[in-house]
């Protein structure tokens, strides 16, 4: 048997505080490693969040959540304390989560992406096939 500890916020390390977006659609790179990949730029005021990514602007609004989100990271263990006894004094592996934060809120951008023009493009059309 495996028991997992979730240790209260109050004991646990703190972190800078997180948000969570919600994204209708998907997001395609042409990267195989995505993990520390720059999406694009993020800002945000009270209730709204505006995202641009190359040549198109997301605006997302922000949305209490229904039930709240915990956040929780694993703890690293070495090898004597990773090992818990039950009553009958078999060892039983002990896993141990730190809550990191509870989000409460979420931004969701729910309609379709603007285009950003240049300001140096505004205003200029073409006529005719391509050249």
């Amino acid at each position: 048997m495996v028991c997992a500890v979730i240790c209260p916020l109050q004991s646990s390390q703190k972190e800078p505080s997180l948000v969570l977006l919600e994204f209708q659609g998907h997001f395609q790179s042409s990267e195989s490693q995505v993990q520390s990949l720059k999406m694009g730029d993020l800002t945000m005021t009270n209730d709204k969040a505006t995202v641009v990514v190359g040549h198109h602007r997301l605006e997302g609004k922000k949305v209490k959540l229904a039930k709240p989100f915990a956040v929780i990271r694993k703890r690293q263990q070495d090898d004597q304390t990773a090992m818990d006894t039950t009553t009958d004094d078999t060892p039983v592996a002990a896993v141990k989560y730190d809550t990191v934060t509870i989000l409460r809120e979420k931004y969701v951008f729910s309609l379709r992406p603007g285009l950003v023009v240049q300001e140096s493009l505004r205003g200029l059309t073409r006529i005719g096939g391509i050249n």
